[in-house]
């Protein structure tokens, strides 16, 4: 078995029972303890004593759901007469990111291995392990590292605006029209950044019939707004298309990524 399908059957691991057990109705195998702990501590190769940790475990104590990542540095030292590589690391999720040199540390000198632990998304204490390759095996670690702590969750309801545009986040991106009377709809919108937005229409793309505005106009951190798109039939000159996008101001992101749709849909 690769380090990498340890990684993947931790969860598994963690979730059977050490007999006959069941997950979602279905019956699983007995898996021996010993398997288990195969895999919640994968042994080290062979020579990887000589990679010796300042710390093999760091703790990032509370940090907040919409804070920075916490960036952790576990310092290791050559103790051995070889030359040691880090060839790759591997975290048991994609929340934890790791940076370091493959350059060759020689016996006696020092390595770094930066690790950075991306809070959102992840609300709860978590415990996350970090394998660390080197020359020495592609198929078992030369050191085994663990990040702990807890993240309190966000007080944004980012949860609630499923549609990003960057610090924008909309409950939808779509509106319909049914484009034989006057009407106004209306996108809910959330302010996730750290910076007060203001969200125009880019005009010079609406037609005569569609207007739209931002209520408030003014859309400050954790703060919501409405962004109102109105229709008057009696402006309109020629047949209505199936579809009209509407580019939005303010947002630093591509034109693609900053795109409201309006579609006109008839009543039968």
């Amino acid at each position: 078995m690769t380090a990498g399908s340890h990684i993947a059957l931790l969860a598994l691991g963690a979730a059977l029972l050490f007999g006959t057990g069941s997950l979602r109705g279905q019956t699983m195998p007995i898996v021996p303890r010993a398997a288990l702990d195969s895999l919640a501590h994968p042994a080290v190769v062979s020579g990887g004593e000589a990679m010796r940790f300042e710390s093999t475990c760091f703790d990032t104590g509370s940090i907040d759901e919409d804070a920075a990542p916490a960036t952790r540095t576990f310092r290791w030292r050559n103790e051995g007469t070889t030359p040691l590589v880090v060839t790759r690391v591997e975290t048991s999720c994609g929340c934890v990111r790791a940076s370091f040199s493959k350059a060759p540390v020689a016996g006696g000198e020092w390595g770094e291995i930066a690790v950075a632990y991306h809070p959102k998304g992840h609300p709860g204490f978590f415990r996350r392990r970090i394998l660390v390759f080197t020359q020495l095996s592609a198929r078992q670690p030369s050191a085994v590292l663990e990040l702990t702590g807890r993240v309190i969750p966000s007080l944004r309801p980012t949860a609630d605006y499923p549609y990003v545009m960057g610090a924008l986040r909309l409950k939808q991106q779509t509106v319909r029209i049914e484009g034989d009377r006057r009407q106004s709809e209306r996108i809910e919108c959330f302010n996730a950044g750290d910076e007060p937005l203001t969200i125009r229409a880019d005009s010079r793309l609406l037609p005569e019939y569609l207007r739209f505005e931002c209520e408030p106009t003014r859309i400050d951190p954790g703060t919501t707004a409405d962004l109102v798109i109105r229709f008057d039939p009696a402006r309109v000159a020629a047949a209505l298309p199936r579809q009209l996008p509407i580019l939005l101001e303010g947002l630093s992101l591509p034109p693609s990524q900053r795109t409201l749709q309006v579609v006109f849909d008839p009543r039968n």
